[in-house]
C-alpha cells in the first residue's frame, strides 16, 4: 500500500480530518471523506495535507502520489506525536 493511502486511512480511523492543498488552493477542508481526499491528492503531482483533531493541527505531510516507490509517497512530514505514531504503524520502526 502506498504510504499516503495508509496515512489517510490511519488518520480517518482515528477521527482525524484532512485538508488538501493542491499547490494553488485548498479544495478539501477538514474532511473525513476518504474518496474525496484521495481524489484531490491524486489530481496533482504534489499535494500538501494538514491533519486535524478538532481544531488542533496534529500534522502535515507532503504527498507525491506518483513516480516514487510506495513507501516514498509521503515525501516529508512534521515530527508531531500523531505523525510519528503513523510512521511507526506504517514502517514498523520508531522514528
Amino acid at each position: 500500500m502506498k504510504s499516503y493511502e495508509h496515512l489517510v486511512s490511519y488518520a480517518l480511523e482515528r477521527g482525524i480530518t484532512i485538508s488538501v492543498y493542491d499547490g494553488e488552493d485548498w479544495p478539501v477542508m477538514k474532511s473525513d471523506d476518504k474518496g474525496l481526499i484521495i481524489d484531490h491528492i491524486e489530481s496533482v503531482e504534489e499535494a500538501g495535507i494538514n491533519l486535524y483533531q478538532g481544531d488542533k493541527n496534529v500534522g502535515w505531510a507532503l504527498i507525491i502520489p506518483f513516480g516514487l516507490e510506495d513507501d516514498e509517497t509521503v515525501a516529508d512530514f512534521t515530527t508531531t506525536e500523531f505523525m510519528l505514531g503513523w510512521d511507526e504503524a506504517y514502517t514498523g520502526k520508531r522514528f
